[in-house]
């Protein structure tokens, strides 16, 4: 037996009725396992946290850290619980709404981090989530009671439901009445909140973000909390907080773009410098992060080929500029016995070596 109808039952005692390859199955049960958009439960049996929960049909198997014996004590998580209740009864809610207006939701999300429903419309505006926003205020605000009915499957007036043997009908007063095997609060106004966080269009229409009940509790402290952060960093009053984001990615622009001009003119210099040298191959005439900048630039410059080495971390990079093309025969040559990395154009080669600088030169030396 399970407590499908007593979302608010939080503890059981009971015994366990089958195990099963490390799971459990029990006299009956206060979880609720994954099924019917509606996330699983957390919580411990017999102080044991449960890792997992399954269905085989409509029977739920538990597993838990560790292993079981009579009697079991059963406690559900309440914050999980009524996190995961209230935003399927919301979303009730808005079925039965958007149904009067001859819409539906084509898909909806729940975990308690990114709560969203997708209705079948791109003709979703702003008028529109506000008359949806003050709808839902109204409705959490009323004593509406759910219901639930049971009916043979093949009594039930919509077809595909009768090879069931058992139908189970939510409703909520005349706001919306479905077939449904998940959890539901037992009243509306449990709901608690909900709030329309935003918007974007979709393949399939318009997809609503929103936040529920403890959801919206966990994201005002989560925000806020962020909020004092950029304040403290920002040193900025709460108001201006977005001015001086834009003020500091503005700077950070002009500082890039300061930096990529440096970074040019210091590569100038280091290719004036290499030229003036008469080696074939140059060993740590340049560091790793400009090596590549470095090699382009000679490449305008040189009339024969030249090497750049410079090691870092144990791996030796390695750059073969080639004015006459030969840059990928000089790789080749040498790839093998390097246990090499890399590639390029017939002009440009670059590449990686774990092994010792030496053997790499003396390699190269044999190969140019």
């Amino acid at each position: 037996m399970s407590y499908i109808d007593a979302w608010l039952k939080f503890n059981l005692d009971t015994t366990i009725k089958e195990e099963k390859d490390g799971y459990y199955v029990f006299e009956e049960t206060i979880f609720y396992g994954e099924k019917g958009g509606m996330l699983a439960d957390k919580g411990t049996i017999n102080g044991l946290q449960v890792i997992d929960l399954k269905w085989e049909d409509d029977v739920l198997y538990h597993k838990v850290d560790g292993k079981l014996e009579n009697p079991i004590h059963m406690e559900v998580d309440p914050e999980t619980r009524i996190t995961n209740t209230t935003v399927q009864s919301a979303f009730h809610l808005l079925d039965g709404y958007y149904e009067k207006l001859g819409m539906y939701l084509v898909a909806v999300g729940v975990n308690p981090d990114n709560e969203w429903f997708e209705v079948n419309s791109k003709d979703i505006d702003e008028q529109h989530l506000n008359t949806l926003q003050t709808f839902m205020n109204n409705a959490l605000l009323q004593d509406i009671p759910s219901t639930f009915t049971y009916y043979k499957g093949s009594e039930y007036p919509d077809q595909k439901y009768a090879n069931h043997e058992q139908v189970r009908v939510v409703t909520f007063g005349g706001l919306d009445s479905q077939p449904c095997g998940t959890l539901h609060v037992d009243n509306v106004n449990q709901i608690g909140s909900f709030v329309i966080l935003g918007s974007e269009k979709t393949s399939r229409g318009t997809r609503v973000y929103t936040t529920v009940s403890l959801a919206t509790n966990q994201r005002l402290k989560k925000y806020y909390t962020m909020i004092q952060d950029m304040h403290k960093v920002l040193n900025a009053k709460e108001d201006e907080i977005v001015d001086s984001v834009q003020t500091l990615r503005d700077s950070n622009k002009a500082y890039k773009k300061e930096i990529d001009e440096l970074q040019k003119q210091l590569t100038a210099y280091k290719v004036q410098d290499i030229l003036k040298l008469e080696d074939t191959i140059l060993v740590d005439v340049v560091d790793v992060n400009s090596m590549r900048n470095v090699a382009q630039s000679l490449l305008n410059s040189l009339t024969s080929t030249k090497v750049l080495i410079t090691s870092q971390d144990g791996t030796t990079n390695i750059a073969i500029i080639s004015p006459e093309g030969k840059a990928r025969d000089i790789y080749a040559a040498i790839q093998e016995s390097l246990e090499a990395s890399g590639g390029g154009s017939p002009k440009i080669v670059t590449a990686r070596s774990s092994k010792p600088k030496q053997e790499i030169i003396e390699l190269l030396q044999k190969s140019i």
